[in-house]
């Protein structure tokens, strides 16, 4: 009997993980590793660049929206924290910079603290606003000196049609993308990049 109820348990909480999973809208969010100009943080010349894994500092780390149509709990198939560091890797390849692990000339050290989709369902669309920010600090790879803290805000507004599935996921995207374009043209960034700055706060 204890057996068998035991199996009955776990096939009940089996089928309510997946209803949860069934009602949820899970988004493929990225950013793309080519396709983009460089901007002003290439002008430094190339440093190693060692990225710390990033820190999701969200009061809800699960999910990054709810659709009011349903209550529909908005999530990114892989954590967000990945997809912030993978952005930032990308960017500072892009801008001529080589991301190492070991012995690096500048460390950078993110958290995310906004990483949200709000959608407000109409009769036949929807008007979405995505908002991805972080924090970056930037330290001197030989001193452990922290030499730059910025904040990054990257917006994007739409209105797409109701049962288009895509939009949420492209207009993270574009978020994203504007936080790390605004980012790669920051002159104090690249100021930063551009000298050692070992025991020197810009």
């Amino acid at each position: 009997m204890r057996t068998r109820l035991r199996a009955g348990i776990l096939t009940v909480v089996a089928i309510i993980s997946l209803v949860g999973c069934a009602r949820s809208v899970s988004l493929d969010v990225g950013y793309p590793e080519a396709g983009v100009n460089r901007a002003m943080l290439a002008s430094a010349r190339p440093r190693r660049v060692e990225i710390r894994p990033v820190a999701d500092r969200r009061a809800q780390t699960a999910l990054i929206g709810v659709l009011p149509d349903g209550n529909k709990p908005i999530v990114t198939r892989r954590p967000v924290a990945d997809i912030v560091r993978d952005a930032l890797a990308a960017e500072v390849r892009r801008n001529g910079h080589a991301v190492v692990t070991e012995a690096p000339d500048l460390v950078l050290v993110a958290d995310v603290d906004e990483f949200w989709l709000d959608a407000v369902v109409g009769y036949s669309s929807a008007q979405y606003v995505g908002k991805v920010a972080l924090t970056l600090t930037l330290i001197d790879g030989r001193s452990g000196e922290a030499v730059l803290t910025r904040r990054y805000v990257g917006i994007r507004r739409q209105q797409a049609e109701r049962e288009a599935k895509q939009a949420g996921r492209e207009i993270m995207d574009l978020a994203l993308s504007r936080a790390m374009h605004d980012l790669a043209t920051d002159p104090r960034l690249a100021e930063a990049f551009a000298q050692r700055a070992t025991g020197i706060r810009i």
